[in-house]
């Protein structure tokens, strides 16, 4: 899309700084409600802020709760090292929805970019006001690789409404999936999909000293696999040796715990040290039903040099690859998945050293921090520009 310029007048200035979009400010939302269990959107907005600590030029103001930086600083994340605008809830959920639009309305200045984020969907109703009464440019990063699932019954409704809404909103659409299934809801040209994601090679590294152990880490829902894990769980092998090792808490925690019940090699574990779990391990477990790219658990455990068994959904393939990876049907039976993870446990040492240096040198290569900023950066710059041109409209411009 081009900008066409009225005709010229001579009495009028004009230049071509008069068209160059202004680097406006920034205002990140990352306020939800009782943010106190970490899933992958939140560690890598956590580590996009701990980004943000260097400076870059751009006038940045982060909105959070303060549950949320409890969780990162005890987590996987660790202190943030910047400085943050605070919401601390309230005692009901409707006093901390209405309190928390007049806290974002407050702190969002007249023409911003308001940028809101998967963990950030409670100031909705405020960006909204904000883009309406105070001309600002609303950006909404999807951090879901799939939207349309959530108006079917086992989901919240107003989970699809609300990301809905956000999307009708927007400018602009942020997301991690190149086969994102929100073609049909937003005009394709608002939406930007990332090159990346990225974790942290510093913090996620092998051991060097690899155990029998196969590892599953994630929230214990349906999207997350967990009717297949609980199959696992009843399938995995009576070899005292063969550990399998299951992190987090969810719905299924009863289940799981009950089919493990008489398997002694089988832990469920509660923990916020997921990266001394995965650097002794051999062998990850990625069985989300959705997409498994680019899972935040997934892209650390091919740090710490972790062969893969996962589901092949969505965009898996981009992450999930020989020789590290094994990618088997969501409707395969749950044996399927313990043979697979059993053959990677056995392979000869130098070749599963040799698969684990390599998932981990894929993730290195391609998921990094600079690549995952410099686009985040390019995104702003595309909303200073709609902005523009939204100004421009408005003196007498049109768009071709």
């Amino acid at each position: 899309m081009t900008a066409t310029q009225a005709p010229h007048d001579p009495n009028t200035t004009s230049s071509t700084e008069s068209v160059k979009p202004a680097r406006r400010p920034v205002v990140i939302s990352l306020m939800d409600r009782n943010v106190t269990i970490l899933g992958g959107q939140e560690v890598r907005w956590g580590r996009v802020v701990q980004a943000l600590a260097t400076p870059n030029g751009r006038d940045v103001t982060i909105l959070c709760t303060n549950s949320l930086v409890d969780s990162w600083e005890r987590g996987e994340v660790g202190p943030v090292g910047t400085r943050l605008t605070v919401f601390t809830e309230r005692g009901s959920k409707l006093r901390t929805w209405l309190d928390a639009q007049t806290f974002a309305l407050r702190r969002i200045p007249r023409g911003a970019i308001v940028h809101l984020t998967g963990p950030g969907m409670l100031v909705l109703p405020a960006a909204i006001l904000a883009r309406v009464f105070k001309g600002c440019t609303l950006l909404t990063s999807l951090t879901t690789s799939r939207v349309l699932p959530f108006r079917k019954e086992r989901f919240p409704r107003k989970g699809y409404w609300m990301f809905r809404a956000a999307l009708a909103a927007s400018h602009l659409v942020d997301a991690l999936n190149p086969h994102i299934d929100v073609a049909t809801l937003i005009d394709p040209a608002k939406l930007s999909i990332a090159p990346c994601s990225f974790s942290d090679p510093s913090r996620y590294q092998s051991s060097g000293r690899k155990v029998s152990r196969v590892v599953f880490a994630g929230h214990f829902n349906w999207q997350k696999g967990s009717d297949l894990l609980v199959g696992i769980v009843r399938e995995w092998t009576v070899d005292p040796d063969c550990r399998l090792v299951i992190c987090g808490t969810g719905s299924y925690e009863p289940m799981l715990r009950d089919a493990a019940q008489h398997r002694p090699n089988v832990e469920i574990k509660h923990t916020w040290a997921l990266a001394d779990v995965l650097a002794d391990a051999t062998v990850f477990l990625s069985l989300q039903q959705w997409d498994n790219y680019p899972s935040q658990s997934l892209l650390e455990a091919m740090l710490c040099e972790c062969c893969v068994v996962a589901t092949d959904v969505g965009d898996t393939h981009l992450l999930v690859r020989q020789p590290w990876g094994v990618r088997l049907r969501a409707d395969a039976h749950p044996r399927s998945y313990v043979d697979a993870a059993l053959r990677l446990l056995s392979m000869p040492s130098p070749d599963r050293l040799r698969a684990g240096q390599a998932a981990r040198s894929f993730v290195v290569r391609h998921h990094t921090r600079e690549r995952y900023m410099e686009y985040l950066n390019a995104l702003w710059c595309s909303a200073d520009a709609v902005a523009s041109r939204t100004r421009l409209v408005r003196n007498g411009w049109s768009s071709a």
